[in-house]
């Protein structure tokens, strides 16, 4: 018989109760491709980026998901395909090659960190509108333009997506 003991979940279950509704105005979608590559690469980035998020929320006091803003990886499939999804503040990680949404904000946001042929961070550095895209090359890359976005930008980030995230 298998241990169902399984604290990383049971945490997660905490944070995102099943009985949870989506409403998709506390979205904060951190994005990554409907690719092997990148359920790989990516997936395990975002999925420590929603904790990161989650936990800096905590920590300036906002209300959690039911009523506050939620953290929620999805795949650029369902954030290019939600009308609703594509208005919020947004992370994307994933080199544009393995992911829809990097590729279209490839063009659109301005590069504020890089490190050539190793990371990129892509924002408006006025948050005007918050929307971030970030990769590496490699694992490597990726944990460079993770530790810049969440020690340079993050939390101007979420002050920006307090705004558009109503309860």
């Amino acid at each position: 018989m298998t241990d169902l003991n399984d604290p990383i979940f049971e945490h997660e279950r905490l944070e995102l109760p099943p009985s949870l509704e989506y409403r998709p105005e506390l979205v904060i979608p951190v994005v990554v491709g409907a690719h092997p590559r990148a359920e790989i690469v990516d997936r395990p980035w975002a999925g420590r980026m929603a904790r990161s998020i989650r936990a800096t929320l905590r920590a300036r006091g906002l209300d959690a998901p039911p009523d506050g803003p939620m953290p929620l990886v999805v795949t650029d499939v369902w954030y290019l395909n939600d009308d609703q999804l594509r208005l919020q503040p947004t992370i994307v990680i994933g080199d544009p090659t393995v992911n829809a949404a990097a590729a279209m904000f490839a063009n659109r946001l301005p590069c504020a960190f890089a490190i050539e042929e190793v990371c990129q961070v892509l924002l408006d550095p006025e948050m005007l509108e918050p929307r971030v895209c970030l990769w590496g090359v490699g694992d490597e890359g990726t944990r460079l333009a993770w530790e810049r976005f969440e020690s340079r930008w993050l939390e101007e980030f979420l002050e920006a997506a307090e705004h558009v995230c109503e309860a």
